[in-house]
């Protein structure tokens, strides 16, 4: 009876800040560039920065899960750039990236990728998030 009741749950569409993109966006990852640069950026486009968390630190990644951002509507978009690979909590997946996007209920996960691999700067932070933008994603607030 209590795995039919999860999987309902699962199914229901739930009521949530990121279904209208007003929700924090997560930047995660070895960043290359001046944070408050990007939250500036943000600024300018009527993001407010408040709405713009950095988990950064990349030795402090490696003991940091991501299973609170799994079904928690506070949240509309992740950005990911470099992090460890081995993090705490990834189960059975081969890094929490493949977590998030292959387990549902985690906002939408996008690889900040510069053609060579994950590298977390500027320039690509502020193509997500007009690429985000323009699909709806994210929107202003």
């Amino acid at each position: 009876m209590l795995i039919f009741v999860e999987e309902l749950i699962k199914q229901r569409p739930l009521p949530c800040k990121s279904e209208c993109g007003l929700g924090k966006i997560l930047v995660i990852g070895e960043a290359v560039f001046d944070m408050q640069k990007a939250k500036g950026f943000c600024k300018k486009l009527g993001i407010s920065s408040k709405r713009i968390e950095f988990c950064c630190d990349y030795e402090r990644l490696k003991n940091r899960g991501v299973g609170k951002y799994q079904y928690n509507d506070d949240y509309s978009l992740i950005i990911v750039g470099a992090i460890p690979h081995s993090m705490r909590d990834k189960g059975n997946y081969s890094n929490i990236i493949t977590q998030m996007e292959q387990e549902d209920g985690f906002p939408p996960v996008v690889r900040a990728h510069n053609g060579n691999g994950l590298k977390l700067t500027l320039s690509i932070f502020k193509q997500i998030i007009n690429n985000q933008l323009d699909n709806g994603c994210i929107c202003v607030a």
